[in-house]
């Protein structure tokens, strides 16, 4: 039996997991990081943190077996966790509860999170964004953090990005895809939504539905 361990193992150190990485891992960790998901690092190499609602809990166990399966997270099932307050609603009494799971730390997903987090702190929008936004990518952006309107459209909830950032997704989506949408003030200061109106929308299910979970197909099967 061989001796030399597969680069994404644990005991493996994160210096010598260097890839080359499944683009299907890409897809999926470039899309939830325009939506729920985010990233952390240490001196040794950078990691992706998945995180839903409980009521998505399907949807985290669908993305966490695709991630492990290709060798990129425990194979352990993410277990339920809760919290006391939200941002939104911060009142003690008030429990949330969530799943999350972690991938394993590599050195090679350092360029990820410097392009996401350039200053180490706010998410931004990377410039080289449309490189990177495949169909995968882009369904799970919308399972992640998309709305459909039944008969008008979809919006991609994308208040934590500057309006700058956002003219860039929509212009992505225009340039890769031929997606038509508009930019509307979400309701809070300074916070923006995409829109994709009823006459694009089909175009956008047909490229996104192959990559859709079940439990996520109300999110384009309002039309």
């Amino acid at each position: 039996m061989s001796n030399i361990l597969p680069f994404s193992t644990p005991r493996l150190n994160s210096l010598n997991r260097i890839g080359p990485h499944n683009y299907d891992i890409l897809s999926i960790i470039i899309g939830s990081l325009l939506g729920d998901g985010s990233m952390e690092k240490s001196k040794d190499g950078s990691r992706f943190v998945f995180y839903q609602a409980k009521v998505n809990g399907e949807y985290l166990l669908w993305l966490h077996n695709v991630v492990s399966s290709l060798g990129y997270a425990k194979k352990e099932l993410p277990v339920l966790y809760s919290r006391k307050g939200s941002i939104l609603v911060p009142s003690v009494n008030d429990i949330r509860y969530y799943y999350r799971f972690r991938t394993f730390t590599y050195s090679s997903f350092d360029w990820i999170y410097d392009s996401f987090y350039p200053k180490s702190t706010r998410k931004v929008v990377p410039k080289n964004l449309d490189t990177y936004l495949s169909p995968l990518a882009l369904a799970v952006w919308m399972m992640d953090d998309g709305t459909s309107f039944k008969n008008k459209g979809f919006k991609f909830c994308t208040n934590s990005f500057t309006l700058k950032e956002i003219k860039y997704l929509a212009l992505v989506l225009k340039n890769k895809y031929n997606l038509d949408s508009s930019i509307h003030k979400s309701g809070l200061n300074n916070q923006y939504n995409i829109y994709i109106p009823k006459s694009s929308f089909k175009d956008l299910k047909k490229i996104v539905s192959p990559h859709f979970h079940p439990t996520m197909y109300y999110k384009i099967n309002n039309f």
